[in-house]
């Protein structure tokens, strides 16, 4: 009865434990923007919320599913960064849940446990538990639906095959990578209703689940597309992704900083998760051949996608952590069986020795630097800013401190836009890397813009605007900021009658 309340509770009690660690010691609320699609996703929101339509009035290179929920929340709690980032931590909780929930079931409550250390202690999770950004929300749903896809191949219950489409679905319509899954998924259908590893394989009894996880899959896709980003909008989602990668702006920074360099911090986790696909293969438990699936396309992926960022790495070390942890949680076990049967050492301990000692090196490795990020003398609600957060905080002073005085403004860095609540243009609010290098908006599109609203507040930080230089010569706008990077200009006509 004991072991059997663990089971129930460890899978949720320990992520909550970090989520609330999280909330205690990590200093997010202090942090003015983690990554600039912080304040990409945060602005969308914003305009949602002042009545604006996703795709036909501002431009999105990505589905609406992230965009909706935050903007529901925020309906509820208020425009707060804090808020947006306490939502994603409970994707990341809600993540961790799905993950432990699934190698306690299969493989125990060790593994689980592991599994969640291997997990935290991945490269900046502990940063995107907290970034308002689509990628670790996506991989949640994702990990819903593959616990939904184990638990079908256990169970042979529709509600799980649908329950596995259902949140891939929304998975997808949060960020489009995860869409790789789908033909991995119903590749594991079919192999295991047609019988194909049995000596009288039956294609038939294939069809009725491929067609369930097919329908569910495709009609919470469609509904998202056929009536919220609608056909006409579809080149928004792909045309930019595609066209950037060509770019030499792309290209200088994909030799720069290749996948690679992200992933090298990841490779004792890969050796384990190797071991881990070994031992899954060894004890028949196929359903831990998704993870592998899942390692090896997205890595695939990722590998044609450029550039390659710091947060993408989770699409591909994310199941592989689930795979080390089989490899470390079948190491405990069998060291606790030895120290049982007084058996310390057979040749059949030598790989599990080799699993200890690299997961005591991936500890030593990991935790520390991981625990570095927390704030343990300082809980989150209350300190100091950054030096550096808190010249960009002084900026959104002054841009309240000129908001009287003005009706709009134009920057590159919507976090700026949002933090004021001052009003941008819907079309010149999300200005992301991929969307400038490629020429999109024009430069003559951006000053036929600015000179039809009148912006009389402009902040540049990221790129380079000749059609904004253009806009405010003529204007006299002066700097009055005093930061070494961003550069904040209000328009002469406000000194000139204050």
């Amino acid at each position: 009865m004991k072991n059997n309340k663990l089971q129930i509770f460890v899978p949720l009690l320990l992520p909550l434990a970090f989520a609330a660690g999280m909330v205690l010691f990590y200093p997010f609320r202090f942090r003015f923007e983690f990554n600039a699609d912080e304040g990409i996703n945060l602005i969308k929101a914003m305009l949602t919320l002042r009545g604006f339509n996703l795709y036909s009035d501002f431009w999105s290179d990505q589905p609406p599913v992230f965009n909706a929920i935050l903007t529901l929340w925020f309906s509820l709690l208020g425009m707060k960064v804090s808020a947006g980032r306490i939502l994603i931590l409970g994707f990341s909780t809600l993540l961790l849940i799905s993950a432990m929930y699934y190698l306690q079931r299969f493989w125990g409550i060790a593994h689980a446990i592991l599994g969640m250390i291997a997990i935290v202690t991945l490269p900046f999770y502990f940063s995107l538990s907290v970034s308002v950004m689509i990628g670790l929300p996506s991989i949640a749903f994702a990990m819903l639906s593959f616990v939904g896809i184990a638990r079908w191949h256990q169970k042979k219950s529709a509600f799980w095959l649908i329950f596995s489409a259902v949140f891939l679905a929304l998975s997808v319509m949060t960020k489009i990578w995860t869409v790789i899954l789908a033909p991995i998924f119903l590749t594991g259908i079919f192999i295991d209703k047609a019988g194909l590893f049995r000596g009288n394989p039956n294609l038939r009894d294939s069809v009725r689940p491929i067609m369930t996880w097919s329908l569910g899959f495709f009609v919470v896709a469609g509904i998202f597309v056929l009536f919220v980003i609608r056909p006409v909008n579809v080149p928004q989602l792909v045309g930019v992704h595609l066209a950037a990668g060509a770019t030499e702006k792309m290209q200088s920074i994909a030799a720069v900083l290749p996948m690679t360099s992200y992933l090298n911090d990841s490779n004792v986790i890969f050796l384990l998760a190797l071991l881990g696909a070994v031992i899954a293969i060894r004890s028949r438990a196929w359903h831990a051949l998704y993870l592998v699936a899942w390692v090896l396309a997205a890595y695939l992926l990722l590998s044609w996608n450029i550039p390659f960022w710091y947060h993408h790495q989770l699409l591909i070390t994310i199941p592989a952590a689930l795979l080390a942890s089989i490899a470390m949680g079948a190491a405990v076990v069998d060291v606790f069986e030895r120290i049982r049967l007084s058996r310390l050492w057979t040749l059949r301990a030598i790989p599990f020795a080799a699993i200890i000692l690299l997961s005591v090196f991936f500890a030593f490795q990991r935790i520390p630097l991981t625990l570095t990020g927390l704030r343990l003398n300082l809980p989150n609600f209350g300190g100091t800013y950054d030096p550096e957060d808190q010249v960009d905080y002084e900026i959104v002073a002054l841009i309240r401190k000129y908001a009287d005085q003005t009706t709009s403004l134009f920057t590159d860095r919507p976090m700026y836009a949002f933090r004021s609540g001052m009003p941008v243009h819907p079309y010149l609010a999300v200005i992301t890397a991929k969307r400038y290098y490629t020429g999109q908006p024009t430069q003559e599109e951006i000053l036929s813009i600015l000179l039809e609203t009148k912006p009389e507040q402009v902040i540049l930080d990221r790129f380079d605007f000749p059609a904004v230089r253009e806009y405010m010569e003529p204007r006299n706008f002066r700097r009055v900021d005093n930061s070494p990077k961003s550069r904040h200009y209000v328009i002469g006509e406000i000194f000139e009658n204050p």
